[in-house]
């Protein structure tokens, strides 16, 4: 199954109207913050479940339990909630959670879809050696998760199968005419299939933070919309109560003879998260339009091998079949200078650098310990950069791993600020240490923008990515800048962009409008890097070694073994710095820097907002980056 375009469709334009999903439900993590039925956050005094046989009390339920922002969105979703078998699967999930499941999400999204299917198809429960490749036109994928052959088939069986059998039980125990009552107890043909239709069409549904709180799973014209690792277009969530320009449906399926199109205009309460699929490069009109499924910040065989893993597919779109590999990916897997060649030995090097990553981060998200997570991570990144010859692997300054370092340090510096001014700011020692920290957070944030606008520039689907971390970088360096105020005396007259960067045009309506964008933002920002950068660095010796982390031509050329363009080939730079490439040295953060701080990320917020506004369009959070924006503009 495949969705193209009905016409041509320049970049940045809505693809679908808000399509509502066919069943939805939120994480475990999220029951206890956000309303069931609407995804809005809760109030402080939450409606539980309206339960028919008994009185509203939440200590009726297991916990944790849907809530609601209103009796009125507990009227809506409360009586699904009970009839679909959610409330006992509950109940049976904290008592003994089936093999493998850490959250019963993806099971009690599975009963709510159980019950619509039998609610308009009627379907009866089929027998084990049935085979089903379609509810409702999409996908249940059962034979290919259950049964094909595969590195970790069996676990994923058993995971399956324990998933299905609680499913069924629930069923069982939570209405008077079980469907399956007459077959033996271990026969949950149906409930396996609906499983793995979840499994393979679900998508996370996502709040206004960018924080997952929740699945769903839409009709066809959203589910039928297959994975590319350079996509042509994306997709962002809604609520029914947000107010946007309704697009029409400019997309079409090209489905093979006999199969049918989903459920069309089916009568739904209008509750839920909403989708909206969005062009992020034009697409013209006859052409496949695709999204992704993964995470296009990862090397190729790491994207590869989770697609197998979660939907069983190997992918070949044009990103993952081309010969040589593209730009992209060739640096996300880069290695420095004087490394190895033995491909056996730099594979094994790398899986012990990945496990050293895993052991730091963790020391941060699992022990709370950003300080130890700071300490392991600079050292594997700081021992990389240095040039020496050595037979061990040594991290490019683009490589994946080094991505996810830059993220978690710019986190785990803000979060060690944040500790130590909460600790007592009055004490002047904690006041300057929390701003070297701060500073440091900042350099990072920038670090990571500028190392995904370098991919960006050779992978636009990337735009998405390249916003969210400009926007970050942006706000951090605002708020260093703020920091920096507190015990000035002085005050900073708003400086003026040469280049007339912050105009108030968000939505570039071409690829070519974008093109002058993009070049125009990135002179003035690496320009004004410059002016700064050695503030930010002056307390990482791996942040020093870097001369700009925003134009990386200070890199010299390395020499590979792949067959690059000219122009591919200037762009991927080894780790060894050009002979005479000066040290920087870290300059006191004066009114000057004060304000090229402020200026450098009065740009980074408009550039991300330009950004954005060709993945999600001029959104309310949009009008609040801007803000944001004319504040640092004026500051």
């Amino acid at each position: 199954m495949e969705m193209r375009a009905v016409e041509d469709i320049a970049i940045g334009e809505d693809l679908t109207p808000a399509l509502p999903p066919l069943a939805f439900v939120l994480l475990e993590t999220a029951v206890s913050s956000y309303c069931s039925a609407c995804f809005s956050i809760l109030p402080p005094q939450p409606f539980p479940p309206l339960n028919p046989n008994s009185r509203p009390n939440c200590s009726h339920f297991p916990s944790p339990t849907p809530l609601y922002c209103s009796v009125n969105c507990s009227s809506i979703d409360s009586p699904l909630h009970f009839s679909s078998g959610e409330l006992r699967l509950l109940s049976l999930f904290r008592q003994s959670p089936p093999f493998a499941w850490e959250d019963s999400s993806d099971l009690r999204l599975s009963l709510r879809l159980i019950h619509l299917f039998q609610k308009i198809e009627k379907i009866e429960c089929p027998e084990a050696s049935e085979i089903i490749e379609r509810i409702g036109g999409l996908m249940t994928n059962r034979e290919k998760l259950i049964f094909e052959e595969s590195e970790n088939s069996e676990n994923v069986y058993q995971k399956i199968r324990s998933g299905a059998k609680m499913m069924a039980e629930a069923r069982r125990a939570s209405t008077d005419h079980y469907v399956n009552a007459e077959k033996k107890r271990d026969d949950f043909v149906l409930e396996e299939m609906v499983l793995c239709l979840v499994l393979t069409n679900a998508v996370e549904v996502q709040d206004k933070n960018g924080c997952t709180i929740g699945i769903a799973v839409y009709d066809t014209a959203f589910s039928w919309i297959n994975h590319s690792c350079s996509p042509n277009s994306c997709y962002r969530f809604v609520s029914r109560l947000e107010n946007h320009q309704q697009s029409s449906l400019r997309i079409a399926s090209y489905a093979t003879s006999g199969c049918r199109h989903g459920y069309g205009d089916i009568e739904r309460n209008g509750y839920g998260p909403r989708v909206i699929v969005r062009s992020i490069k034009a697409v013209q009109k006859g052409e496949e339009v695709t999204i992704a499924y993964t995470d296009l910040l990862q090397p190729k065989e790491m994207r590869r091998a989770q697609l197998w893993f979660k939907y069983r597919f190997s992918c070949s779109c044009p990103r993952c079949v081309v010969v040589p590999t593209t730009y992209v990916d060739y640096a996300l897997q880069a290695l420095s200078v004087g490394c190895t060649d033995n491909q056996d030995s730099s594979d094994s090097e790398i899986e012990k650098l990945m496990q050293s990553f895993d052991d730091a981060t963790n020391d941060y998200l699992s022990l709370g310990d950003a300080e130890s997570c700071c300490k392991k991570l600079e050292h594997l990144i700081d021992e990389s950069i240095k040039p020496k010859e050595t037979k061990s692997p040594q991290l490019h300054l683009f490589h994946y791993l080094s991505l996810n370092a830059y993220t978690t340090l710019a986190s785990s510096y803000k979060v060690r600020a944040s500790d130590l001014s909460a600790l007592n700011y009055e004490v002047e020692k904690h006041k300057l240490e929390a701003f070297d920290l701060y500073k440091t957070s900042a350099a990072y944030s920038l670090l990571l923008a500028g190392v995904t606008h370098h991919l960006f520039m050779s992978e636009s689907a990337l735009v998405a990515s390249g916003s969210n971390f400009w926007i970050n970088a942006g706000e951090s360096l605002l708020n260093l800048a703020k920091n920096s105020m507190r015990n000035s005396n002085s005050t900073l007259k708003p400086g003026k962009c040469s280049d007339y960067c912050l105009v108030d045009t968000l939505e570039p309506n071409s690829t070519m409008q974008l093109e002058e964008i993009k070049s125009r933002f990135f002179n003035c920002i690496a320009n004004m890097t410059l002016k700064v950068w050695s503030v930010l660095a002056s307390e990482s010796s791996f942040l020093r070694s870097i001369q700009n982390p925003i134009d990386f031509t200070w890199l010299a050329s390395s020499e590979t073994s792949m067959i690059l363009s000219a122009e591919e080939e200037s762009r991927l730079a080894g780790f060894v710095l050009k002979k005479g490439s000066p040290s920087l040295e870290a300059s006191e953060c004066d009114d000057q820097v004060r304000m090229n701080l402020v200026m450098l990320s009065g740009h980074c917020l408009r550039y991300g907002a330009i950004l954005s506004s060709i993945c999600y369009g001029l959104s309310d959070e949009m009008a609040h980056k801007k803000s944001n924006i004319i504040l640092a503009v004026k500051y």
